[in-house]
Protein backbone atom coordinates (compact mmCIF):
# COMPACT_ATOMS: atom_id res chain seq x y z
CA UNK A 1 0.00 0.00 0.00
CA UNK A 2 2.84 2.39 0.84
CA UNK A 3 4.38 1.68 -2.56
CA UNK A 4 1.11 2.59 -4.34
CA UNK A 5 0.82 5.87 -2.40
CA UNK A 6 4.44 6.74 -3.20
CA UNK A 7 3.88 5.91 -6.89
CA UNK A 8 0.72 8.05 -6.98
CA UNK A 9 2.58 10.98 -5.36
CA UNK A 10 5.38 10.63 -7.94
CA UNK A 11 2.91 10.67 -10.84
CA UNK A 12 1.06 13.71 -9.46
CA UNK A 13 4.28 15.63 -8.83
CA UNK A 14 5.64 14.89 -12.31
CA UNK A 15 2.26 15.82 -13.86
CA UNK A 16 2.19 19.16 -12.07
CA UNK A 17 5.51 20.17 -13.66
CA UNK A 18 4.58 18.95 -17.13
CA UNK A 19 3.45 21.36 -19.81
CA UNK A 20 2.06 19.15 -22.59
CA UNK A 21 0.01 15.95 -22.52
CA UNK A 22 -0.89 13.46 -25.27
CA UNK A 23 -3.63 10.81 -25.34
CA UNK A 24 -3.45 8.41 -28.31
CA UNK A 25 -6.54 7.05 -30.02
CA UNK A 26 -6.00 4.15 -32.40
CA UNK A 27 -8.52 2.32 -34.57
CA UNK A 28 -6.48 -0.90 -34.63
CA UNK A 29 -8.81 -3.68 -33.52
CA UNK A 30 -11.06 -1.32 -31.50
CA UNK A 31 -8.18 -0.44 -29.21
CA UNK A 32 -7.11 2.78 -27.49
CA UNK A 33 -10.72 3.89 -27.22
CA UNK A 34 -12.45 0.93 -25.67
CA UNK A 35 -15.20 -1.27 -26.97
CA UNK A 36 -17.79 -3.79 -25.90
CA UNK A 37 -19.25 -6.44 -28.22
CA UNK A 38 -22.13 -8.71 -27.23
CA UNK A 39 -23.01 -11.18 -29.97
CA UNK A 40 -25.38 -14.15 -30.19
CA UNK A 41 -25.86 -16.55 -33.11
CA UNK A 42 -28.81 -18.95 -33.05
CA UNK A 43 -27.86 -22.33 -34.45
CA UNK A 44 -30.06 -24.26 -36.84
CA UNK A 45 -28.77 -27.46 -35.22
CA UNK A 46 -26.59 -27.87 -32.16
CA UNK A 47 -25.40 -25.20 -29.73
CA UNK A 48 -26.00 -21.47 -30.04
CA UNK A 49 -22.91 -19.29 -30.02
CA UNK A 50 -22.59 -16.38 -27.57
CA UNK A 51 -19.61 -14.06 -27.64
CA UNK A 52 -18.63 -11.17 -25.39
CA UNK A 53 -15.58 -9.05 -26.15
CA UNK A 54 -14.41 -6.14 -24.02
CA UNK A 55 -11.44 -3.95 -24.87
CA UNK A 56 -10.02 -0.94 -23.10
CA UNK A 57 -6.59 0.33 -24.09
CA UNK A 58 -5.15 3.74 -23.34
CA UNK A 59 -1.87 5.46 -24.13
CA UNK A 60 -0.96 8.60 -22.20
CA UNK A 61 2.18 10.70 -22.43
CA UNK A 62 3.26 13.86 -20.61
CA UNK A 63 6.20 16.14 -21.28
CA UNK A 64 9.05 16.43 -18.81
CA UNK A 65 9.53 20.17 -18.33
CA UNK A 66 13.27 19.84 -17.70
CA UNK A 67 13.92 18.04 -21.01
CA UNK A 68 12.27 19.55 -24.11
CA UNK A 69 10.91 16.92 -26.49
CA UNK A 70 11.10 14.04 -23.99
CA UNK A 71 7.90 12.63 -22.49
CA UNK A 72 7.16 9.81 -20.08
CA UNK A 73 4.55 7.43 -21.46
CA UNK A 74 2.16 4.94 -19.85
CA UNK A 75 -0.08 2.29 -21.37
CA UNK A 76 -2.90 0.30 -19.79
CA UNK A 77 -4.86 -2.43 -21.53
CA UNK A 78 -7.66 -4.78 -20.52
CA UNK A 79 -8.86 -7.18 -23.21
CA UNK A 80 -11.28 -10.03 -22.58
CA UNK A 81 -12.95 -12.37 -25.08
CA UNK A 82 -15.44 -14.99 -23.91
CA UNK A 83 -17.04 -17.41 -26.42
CA UNK A 84 -19.67 -20.00 -25.44
CA UNK A 85 -20.04 -22.44 -28.32
CA UNK A 86 -19.83 -26.14 -27.60
CA UNK A 87 -16.52 -25.80 -25.78
CA UNK A 88 -16.38 -22.50 -23.88
CA UNK A 89 -13.23 -20.42 -24.40
CA UNK A 90 -11.91 -17.42 -22.52
CA UNK A 91 -8.96 -15.21 -23.40
CA UNK A 92 -8.14 -12.36 -21.06
CA UNK A 93 -5.20 -9.98 -20.81
CA UNK A 94 -4.50 -7.15 -18.39
CA UNK A 95 -1.28 -5.21 -18.78
CA UNK A 96 0.55 -2.05 -17.80
CA UNK A 97 3.63 -0.54 -19.38
CA UNK A 98 5.82 2.52 -19.00
CA UNK A 99 8.50 4.14 -21.07
CA UNK A 100 9.70 7.21 -22.91
CA UNK A 101 8.56 9.07 -26.02
CA UNK A 102 10.80 11.52 -27.86
CA UNK A 103 9.47 14.29 -30.14
CA UNK A 104 12.12 15.42 -32.62
CA UNK A 105 10.57 18.92 -32.96
CA UNK A 106 9.92 19.87 -29.30
CA UNK A 107 8.79 23.39 -30.26
CA UNK A 108 6.03 21.95 -32.50
CA UNK A 109 5.03 18.49 -31.27
CA UNK A 110 1.75 18.77 -33.23
CA UNK A 111 3.79 18.17 -36.42
CA UNK A 112 6.70 16.25 -34.95
CA UNK A 113 8.50 13.05 -35.84
CA UNK A 114 8.43 10.76 -32.79
CA UNK A 115 9.98 7.58 -31.46
CA UNK A 116 9.26 5.70 -28.27
CA UNK A 117 9.86 2.57 -26.23
CA UNK A 118 7.65 0.86 -23.63
CA UNK A 119 8.39 -2.02 -21.27
CA UNK A 120 5.56 -3.77 -19.47
CA UNK A 121 3.96 -6.76 -17.78
CA UNK A 122 0.74 -8.51 -18.73
CA UNK A 123 -1.38 -11.02 -16.82
CA UNK A 124 -2.87 -13.40 -19.40
CA UNK A 125 -5.30 -16.31 -19.11
CA UNK A 126 -6.15 -18.70 -21.94
CA UNK A 127 -8.95 -21.17 -21.17
CA UNK A 128 -10.07 -23.47 -24.00
CA UNK A 129 -12.68 -25.32 -21.93
CA UNK A 130 -10.29 -28.17 -21.16
CA UNK A 131 -7.15 -26.47 -19.87
CA UNK A 132 -6.80 -23.15 -18.04
CA UNK A 133 -3.36 -21.70 -18.69
CA UNK A 134 -2.17 -18.41 -17.29
CA UNK A 135 1.02 -16.49 -16.74
CA UNK A 136 2.74 -13.18 -16.44
CA UNK A 137 4.07 -12.07 -19.83
CA UNK A 138 6.81 -9.47 -20.31
CA UNK A 139 6.74 -7.27 -23.40
CA UNK A 140 8.60 -4.42 -25.05
CA UNK A 141 7.18 -2.11 -27.73
CA UNK A 142 9.29 0.07 -30.05
CA UNK A 143 7.34 2.66 -32.04
CA UNK A 144 8.06 5.44 -34.51
CA UNK A 145 5.92 7.79 -36.55
CA UNK A 146 4.98 11.32 -37.59
CA UNK A 147 2.24 13.73 -36.50
CA UNK A 148 0.32 16.12 -38.77
CA UNK A 149 -1.70 18.89 -37.13
CA UNK A 150 -5.46 18.77 -37.84
CA UNK A 151 -6.36 21.83 -35.77
CA UNK A 152 -7.68 22.96 -32.42
CA UNK A 153 -11.04 21.72 -31.11
CA UNK A 154 -12.16 23.17 -27.79
CA UNK A 155 -9.21 22.76 -25.39
CA UNK A 156 -7.61 19.91 -27.34
CA UNK A 157 -5.50 19.81 -30.46
CA UNK A 158 -5.91 16.81 -32.79
CA UNK A 159 -3.01 15.43 -34.80
CA UNK A 160 -3.07 12.58 -37.32
CA UNK A 161 -0.25 10.34 -36.06
CA UNK A 162 0.37 7.12 -38.01
CA UNK A 163 3.04 4.85 -36.54
CA UNK A 164 4.86 1.60 -37.08
CA UNK A 165 5.44 -0.49 -33.97
CA UNK A 166 7.24 -3.72 -33.15
CA UNK A 167 6.36 -5.71 -30.05
CA UNK A 168 8.48 -8.46 -28.51
CA UNK A 169 6.84 -10.70 -25.91
CA UNK A 170 8.16 -13.37 -23.54
CA UNK A 171 5.40 -15.61 -22.22
CA UNK A 172 5.43 -16.88 -18.66
CA UNK A 173 3.77 -19.44 -16.38
CA UNK A 174 1.63 -22.23 -17.84
CA UNK A 175 1.49 -20.45 -21.20
CA UNK A 176 5.28 -20.71 -21.53
CA UNK A 177 5.29 -24.33 -20.36
CA UNK A 178 2.51 -25.56 -22.66
CA UNK A 179 1.94 -23.15 -25.57
CA UNK A 180 4.31 -20.34 -26.50
CA UNK A 181 7.82 -19.32 -25.43
CA UNK A 182 8.00 -15.92 -27.09
CA UNK A 183 6.54 -13.94 -29.95
CA UNK A 184 6.67 -10.73 -31.89
CA UNK A 185 4.25 -8.60 -33.88
CA UNK A 186 4.55 -5.71 -36.29
CA UNK A 187 1.72 -3.16 -36.46
CA UNK A 188 1.10 -0.45 -39.02
CA UNK A 189 -1.19 1.97 -37.19
CA UNK A 190 -2.42 3.96 -40.19
CA UNK A 191 -5.57 5.28 -38.48
CA UNK A 192 -4.16 6.78 -35.28
CA UNK A 193 -4.81 10.18 -33.73
CA UNK A 194 -3.09 12.01 -30.90
CA UNK A 195 -5.11 14.37 -28.72
CA UNK A 196 -2.79 17.04 -27.31
CA UNK A 197 -3.73 19.15 -24.27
Amino acid sequence: MKFLIALLMLVVSVASYAQKRVVSIDAFDLTYTGGLLIKSDNAKKGSDRDETTFRFNLNYAQELAQTPGLMWKAQVHLNREDVDYGVDTLRSQFGVAGGLLYNFQPDDIKNSLMAGALVGLERATYDNGVDDESGINMFMILEGGKRWDLGQYSVANISYAPTVSVQFKRYGGDIRDNQFKNGHEIKLNFLKFDVLF
